[in-house]
């Protein structure tokens, strides 16, 4: 995850298998980080748990 001050917003990323991280597209940025959090939590295409 990211903030941007001068935004207030959060993006969400993600690692590929080199430790490049990528934005993830299917969440748009949002100034409340709970979306994110749950959206790791859920981790509805393995992304993050695998």
């Amino acid at each position: 995850m990211r903030y941007t001050k001068s935004t207030g917003v959060w993006t969400l990323y993600w690692p590929d298998r080199n430790s490049k991280f990528h934005r993830y597209e299917d969440l748009d940025p949002t100034p409340t980080i709970d979306r994110l959090l749950a959206e790791i939590d859920a981790d509805p295409i393995c992304i993050f748990w695998g």
